[in-house]
């Protein structure tokens, strides 16, 4: 049986559209995953709303991605992929935040999962590293007020996520806006949305596992 360990924030918690309470594991992408992938395979959630790459986050506690990362990837191993999907939090105006250090965040977590020895035998676990969904500008004033130009410059994490994958040899995924959201609040995925990211998830285990 392969280990997949889903890192993430709210998205892979299974937020509603406009924060109204958690999608049940048989609609999250993460639920939906393990059906497409069968037996074989074990899904593990790790999503937190909020959660950031390597930032401590002045109002909410204990968001920080890279505080938590190393022992998450310890109490699961041994792991034999970690499918990474962070940075939209990281666009909040409280952060001020160039797009390019959200990407080098990014990539310290990459390389701190590089590095570990939480895959089979005492090696890393292969990454997938996938872009968040870019928002959508749904005209709602706090989310404007809470992100500013980070609605703007989540069209350009795609990118430069991108280049962090090539740099370290990792899978790469940008589901761009084939993933749909909420009209609630332009991040968190639909209903559909999550079923169409199972997908492309699925494919890309696939891809990286051609013999199950």
């Amino acid at each position: 049986m392969k280990n997949i360990l889903c890192y993430g924030d709210s998205n892979t918690y299974g937020m509603k559209p406009g924060m109204t309470g958690r999608y049940t594991r048989d609609i999250r992408w993460t639920g939906l995953l393990q059906k497409l992938l069968g037996d074989g395979y074990y899904v593990i959630e790790e999503g937190l709303g909020g959660r950031t790459t390597v930032w401590d986050d002045p109002i909410e506690e204990y968001k920080n991605g890279k505080t938590y990362l190393l022992p998450c990837l310890e109490s699961h191993k041994p792991l034999d992929l970690a499918v990474i999907m962070l940075g939209t939090n990281d666009l909040k105006k409280r952060f001020s935040l160039p797009v390019c250090d959200i990407a080098s965040g990014m990539e310290n977590l990459i390389r701190t999962i590089l590095k570990s020895d939480s895959g089979n035998s005492g090696s890393a676990p292969q990454v997938l590293l996938a872009a968040p969904v870019p928002i959508t500008d749904v005209g709602i004033r706090d989310w404007r007020l809470m992100f500013g130009e980070g609605m703007k410059n989540s069209l350009l994490l795609a990118e430069e996520y991108e280049q962090v994958a090539k740099r370290n040899h990792v899978h790469f995924l940008n589901p761009d806006r084939s993933v749909e959201v909420g009209p609630e609040d332009g991040i968190h995925y639909t209903q559909a949305g999550h079923r169409k990211m199972a997908e492309l998830i699925a494919q890309k285990v696939h891809e990286i596992f051609p013999n199950g």
